[in-house]
């Protein structure tokens, strides 16, 4: 059973309810109100009743008398009218019949029983569709006597008859444009739940899943908006995460893929240096100081290699780096003193005036800069002079090396930083191709960038080097 039928149904039971509860009170009332009506219009004509009866008694001895109904009334009083249909008798204190009245000429009368007393006060009573009235003689010598007045309930009793058809009809009517308008306004209320329903089944319909899609109405104090938007959430939420899981398999396969044929490369150098070293022996003809020399390079070679892979499948974990205060300007001098150490015949320059504090990881900052100035001396001739800046700016701090070699063309620029990737055709070195692919990675670490460029000082590009930039949130 659907939402909106129990809706309704529950609606109209409780509207039922209540038309039955209104229905019984109100007929009750009416009913008694009528009831009180009837008992008071036989209570002022019985003075009226009880002169007739007596005249009847003096004039017949007992005899019967038909009357049309009379009027009468005490001096300045209102007229006392007798209802229309009213029976009377007079009885006496043996039960007998002494008189009786009729308005009625159909013959219409009473069921009474054979002995009636009023007991010495007026008694009510209903007697079939008659509504009786037992009242004591009012004369001298006539207390023992009783006189019986019956009115027929017929009005009363037609009158709560159009009450109760009235009632049952009009609830019918009523219920019935109820059910149609409590259905029609549930339909359109609930239209929206079904317009989301069929969204989420859009959604995982067929082979792929769309989490594009959204559903309406999202938003606004209504209940169907807020779950429109709660849902809404939870589908951004949802797609983000399936997101970020094929962003994560689509690095990993990119690194199979890439490191894959940089890891066969010395492993394939070991593999062969060991073979010749085993198939040579002892033939004084083979190198072996030089076949071990180089699988110590090749295993050296590996080993930062796998070092390089793991740093950087520790940064691409997004994990929140630890944060200190940092002085870009001493990294930048302890990376120019260590350039010096290794190749001393490069002028190396430092501009550094001023502190120039980060908040980051000490460790993985003084790699990137490291892996900056290595860069620009692996790729540049010998005796290329090599400038390091380490600059303050309004919310920024950067440090930017900058060679003196041939540059770098449009394709180098635009995958520079990529992973695995080197231009052998415009800059010549060694290098498995992810050093600037690290300094991105550790650039990304606190929300900073690196970019690269060509730098001119004659307005062209030629000859004139290139200019690497690490580019930090600087501290307050």
């Amino acid at each position: 059973m659907t939402l909106r039928v129990r809706l309704v149904l529950a609606l109209l039971a409780l509207l039922t309810v209540g038309l039955v509860i209104f229905g019984v009170a109100t007929y009750t009332f009416y009913g008694n109100s009528q009831y009180k009506r009837l008992d008071d219009q036989v209570r002022a004509s019985q003075p009226l009743v009880s002169r007739q009866l007596d005249e009847a008694a003096g004039r017949d001895g007992g005899g019967r008398r038909d009357g049309g109904g009379g009027s009468g009334g005490g001096p300045g009083g209102p007229p006392v009218f007798v209802p229309p249909g009213t029976y009377a008798e007079l009885r006496d204190g043996s039960g007998a019949i002494v008189s009786q009245i009729a308005t009625d000429t159909s013959g219409s009368r009473p069921s009474l029983p054979a002995k009636v007393k009023a007991n010495g006060g007026e008694r009510f009573f209903t007697s079939g569709q008659w509504r009786v009235l037992l009242s004591p003689g009012a004369g001298p010598g006539e207390q023992d006597q009783t006189i019986v007045v019956a009115v027929p309930m017929t009005e009363a009793t037609e009158s709560l008859h159009r009450l109760l058809y009235v009632e049952i009809t009009g609830g019918l009517a009523l219920l019935a444009a109820l059910s149609t308008g409590s259905w029609l306004i549930l339909r359109r209320g609930l239209h929206p739940l079904e317009e989301m329903a069929s969204t989420a089944r859009t959604i995982t319909a067929g082979d792929q899943v769309d989490l594009t899609r959204r559903v309406s109405p999202s938003g606004g104090a209504g209940e169907v908006g807020q779950l429109g938007l709660a849902l809404n959430t939870m589908l951004d939420d949802i797609e983000h995460a399936f997101d970020e899981r094929e962003a994560t398999e689509q690095r990993l396969r990119q690194f199979l893929s890439d490191a894959s044929p940089e890891l066969r490369t010395p492993l394939t150098s070991i593999q062969g240096f060991a073979e010749l070293f085993r198939v040579s022996g002892a033939d004084a003809q083979v190198d072996l100081p030089t076949i071990l020399r180089r699988i110590e390079q090749e295993s050296g070679r590996m080993k930062g290699l796998v070092e390089d892979l793991l740093l950087l499948a520790r940064l691409d974990q997004a994990r929140p780096p630890e944060k200190a205060p940092v002085d870009l300007a001493v990294i930048a001098a302890d990376a120019c003193s260590d350039a010096v150490a290794v190749a001393p015949d490069r002028r190396i320059t430092l501009d550094a005036p001023e502190p120039v504090v980060v908040e980051g990881d000490e460790a993985h900052l003084r790699q990137a800069v490291a892996n900056l100035v290595t860069n620009a001396l692996a790729h540049t001739p010998a005796g290329t002079p090599v400038e390091v800046k380490a600059r303050k700016h309004d919310g920024t701090a950067d440090v930017s090396v900058r060679d003196h070699g041939p540059g770098l063309d449009d394709d180098a620029l635009a995958h520079v930083f990529d992973r695995f990737w080197q231009a052998d055709r415009a800059r010549t070195g060694v290098g498995a191709g992810l050093g600037l692919a690290i300094v991105a990675a550790i650039a990304a670490e606190p929300g900073g960038t690196a970019h690269a460029h060509n730098a001119t000082d004659d307005g062209t590009d030629n000859g004139q080097g290139a200019e690497f930039t690490l580019t930090l949130p600087s501290s307050p």
